[in-house]
């Protein structure tokens, strides 16, 4: 089963998730029932776990903070393939000052073991070079110490010039898996 982990500031009907649902048949999956800035990381991982835990041949989608959730939730179930879209993975030392997330969120985000052990699944990045949301340098360095494929689109934070090529993208990343 496929499954698509939205960002922080959308959700599971977002552009991007009707999109990937419709061309690929993706389960969007609802993390949150509240606002996002009352979110707390844990009960997130909690739910996600929750509605994949039964399915085999796993394949997480994660965009931005759902992409950190799903990292996260590959080192506690069994997780074939991520695919990750500028995943916000916050290095533990990282000056987080001017990221548009509550202090409170980031902080629950910093996790030493997605720079320092490496995730059980196959691993795959989306990375737009003009993400003006997630500093490049923490996801480059969360690319290389898992040693994942990075592919790399000059576009934005929410990949809004090759949206339409999303499903397209990933299709061809599957057909690699």
């Amino acid at each position: 089963m496929i499954y698509y982990i939205h960002g922080y500031l959308s959700s599971p009907n977002s552009e991007k998730g009707k999109l990937l649902k419709e061309k690929l048949g993706v389960i969007p999956i609802k993390y949150r029932d509240c606002k996002p800035e009352e979110l707390v990381i844990r009960e997130c991982i909690d739910r996600i776990k929750s509605v994949v835990s039964n399915d085999k041949n796993i394949v997480l989608i994660g965009s931005s903070l759902g992409g950190y959730l799903a990292a996260e939730t590959a080192f506690e179930l069994k997780i074939d393939k991520l695919i990750l879209l500028n995943p916000a993975i916050v290095p533990p030392d990282a000056n987080t000052e001017d990221i548009d997330l509550p202090a409170r969120i980031l902080e629950e985000m910093k996790d030493e073991r997605l720079l320092s052990t490496k995730i059980p699944s196959d691993l795959t990045i989306l990375m737009a070079t003009e993400d003006e949301v997630i500093p490049k340098d923490w996801i480059l360095n969360f690319a290389m110490a898992q040693e994942s494929k990075v592919m790399f689109s000059k576009d934005d934070h929410r990949f809004s010039r090759n949206m339409i090529r999303l499903p397209e993208i990933i299709s061809k990343i599957m057909e690699c898996f």
